[in-house]
């Protein structure tokens, strides 16, 4: 370690009463004196020098670069070293002073092609993104970004930047979504967004592979209401197309690009979790209709239908959660990376169907809505929801309890819940089929504190498409729950009317839909009286 006097004459080198000679002694002379782990003599270094004189050696970098005037770039190289060491302890990386060289290393990032230096930037960037303060400023600045875009875009970009990016992305989608969706940050995510699905969409090399992974993990922190901001509407539009056609691309693909195609899947499932709207509009199911995205549409829920069941399928063998599970077979193997497709497919189907009923809706008396073309996917998704139905009372059957299995997976319970909700809301025939999962549900609602909220969510059109299909008014019905007065009086001769009406696990339900106390919750309170 080294002495204090050592610590204090590098200090007042580099301070701003010395000469840049002095300085650049100084930077020399670091590396010597002071461990890279000496995070305490470091700062005070750091506190005492001079960063603008930093900034000045890699802007003469930058110069050099734009002029051709020199392959090699030494004070460049000591200057992006230097700032590497600092940047590597958190307590430095977050003072302004550091904070400032954000524009600079970009613009080293983006215009150097030397390795060193492209590489070293780069880290220094992905320490200072660990910050709320850079990731801000990338938002409301994405041109800074927008550049890193472009280089992978160029013959000559690099594994390295693909990563970088991967990270810069995923770091801003987090800060929308845990920190705020202010409109700037919104916007500037947008446009990054957009940039990277354009270059998705137009590379018909390695980058549109390297990529898929890029936007899936951009993607997946992010909530619809992370992005309801205004002024986006064409650019969500623009990253749905190209990404919604090339992940298409790559599902239809029967050659080595094949071994892609579960990640476009996942990356598809986002997009239509996000913007259901945009990947399934188009001109919709129309007859005679040549619209490209309506035939991709159909194309993509077949194969989720079928994935789906595969999925099932090879989950019937054993469930998530199981204790007799080999994870070193390679037939569990297999069925592990089956499996874990049914959240996915979940997710794009209950999208299609939350999207469908309303464009039906929208859809005027003269369109030519293509009936057949709708039913045949009702048809499918039948198939599924049959599936999934099976799959949950045969889980449950083999003796565990609704708290195990959302514990054992639950994201896969919560995504075939979201699909199942939305399938049950539209058709009445499967409800007789799904009346076990009516329990499962209810407590998954009261004692999944972490996953209630949503199951609670996805289930509520499903009580009110079974209250309708018999004639009773919603508002009547909480006021008969409330109450205590449970008549369910049906309109005569309702011939679509659902099962569950009536049934005591329908009504336990719907208490816990609407956030009221069941009667074994009153006697309980009672007791406890």
């Amino acid at each position: 370690m080294a002495n204090r006097e050592q610590i204090e004459r590098c200090a007042g080198l580099l301070s701003s009463k010395s000469t840049d000679d002095e300085k650049l002694a100084g930077l020399l002379l670091l590396p010597r004196i002071v461990d890279a782990k000496d995070g305490e003599s470091l700062e005070y270094i750091f506190d005492s020098m001079d960063a603008k004189f930093i900034e000045r050696l890699m802007r003469t970098g930058i110069k050099q670069v734009e002029s051709h005037t020199s392959a090699e770039l030494p004070m460049l190289d000591i200057a992006l070293s230097v700032v590497n060491v600092f940047s590597s302890h958190s307590t430095i990386a977050t003072k302004p002073k550091m904070q400032e060289r954000i524009l600079t290393l970009f613009k080293v990032a983006t215009l150097v092609e030397q390795p060193s230096a492209l590489s070293e930037s780069m880290q220094i960037l992905s320490r200072l993104l660990a910050t709320d303060t850079a990731v801000r400023a990338v938002l409301e600045a994405p041109d800074l970004l927008l550049g890193i875009v472009d280089s992978a875009r160029s013959q000559a970009h690099t594994l390295e930047i693909t990563r970088f990016l991967d990270l810069a992305l995923n770091r801003c989608s987090c800060f929308i979504h845990e920190k705020g969706n202010a409109p700037s940050c919104v916007q500037g995510w947008t446009k990054l967004l957009a940039s990277t699905a354009s270059a998705f969409a137009s590379s018909t090399g390695m980058l549109k592979f390297e990529l898929l992974p890029v936007l899936a993990n951009a993607l997946e922190p992010i909530d619809r209401v992370d992005i309801d901001v205004a002024d986006i509407a064409d650019l969500c539009r623009d990253i749905a197309s190209n990404i919604g056609s090339s992940c298409i691309w790559l599902l239809r693909q029967k050659s080595e690009a094949t071994q892609y195609a579960d990640q476009a899947l996942v990356l598809y499932s986002h997009l239509v979790r996000l913007w259901p709207e945009l990947v399934f509009s188009g001109h919709g199911f129309v007859v005679d209709s040549l619209d490209r995205p309506s035939k991709d549409s159909e194309l993509i829920l077949r194969l989720a239908c079928v994935e789906t069941q595969a999925a099932i399928d090879a989950m019937m063998i054993c469930p998530p959660g199981s204790s007799d599970v080999d994870t070193e077979s390679g037939a569990e193997v297999a069925r592990l990376r089956r499996g874990w497709k049914l959240p996915l497919c979940a997710e794009v189907l209950a999208g299609w169907l939350e999207w469908i009923g309303s464009w039906l809706e929208e859809q005027p008396e003269s369109a030519n809505v293509d009936e057949g073309a709708i039913y045949g996917v009702m048809s499918e998704i039948h198939k599924a929801a049959q599936a999934v139905v099976g799959f949950l009372v045969d889980w449950k059957d083999r003796g565990y309890s609704e708290q195990e299995i959302i514990d054992a997976s639950p994201e896969l319970v919560v995504s075939i819940v979201h699909m199942l909700g939305q399938w049950l809301a539209t058709d009445p025939k499967l409800h007789q089929e799904a009346l076990p999962v009516l329990a499962m549900c209810t407590s998954w609602i009261k004692q999944d504190t972490g996953h209630g909220a949503a199951v609670k969510e996805f289930m509520r059109p499903c009580v009110l498409f079974a209250l309708e299909t018999c004639g009773i008014d919603e508002a009547q019905f909480i006021a008969d729950l409330e109450s205590r007065e449970l008549r369910h009086d049906r309109k005569p001769a309702h011939e679509f009317a659902s099962p569950w009406v009536g049934t005591v696990d329908f009504d336990d339900l719907s208490y816990a839909v609407y956030g009221l106390q069941s009667d074994e919750e009153v006697l309980s309170a009672r007791k406890a009286a």
